[in-house]
């Protein structure tokens, strides 16, 4: 698991525990299998960014508080923003290469 996956991971199961949350309870407000929530929060699989979204509002943040540094070392916003367009498109390549 990448840092950014690590992070997101990590924030969004402490927000999810803030709320007293289910993986099941999550997935169900932010219209997913809680499977694929689990897969998420166990840096198996990077969301799309309409499911970072939906994720956000169920868990009433905003999606960038979903890479919050959490203990993680991030340089600046653009820096934060070229890891998480860069982990989308490996997530995107590896879909695709499976699909051929």
């Amino acid at each position: 698991m990448d840092k950014i996956q690590a992070c997101l991971a990590s924030n969004m199961k402490r927000y999810r525990k803030q709320l007293h949350f289910s993986q099941e309870k999550l997935a169900e407000e932010a219209k997913a299998s809680a499977n694929y929530i689990a897969m998420i929060e166990n840096g198996r699989y990077f969301p799309s960014l309409p499911m970072l979204r939906q994720i956000a509002a169920a868990l009433n943040v905003d999606s960038l508080d979903l890479f919050d540094k959490g203990g993680f070392e991030f340089h600046n916003l653009e820096n934060l923003r070229s890891e998480v367009i860069e982990s989308v498109l490996q997530s995107v390549n590896a879909v695709f290469d499976k699909a051929e």
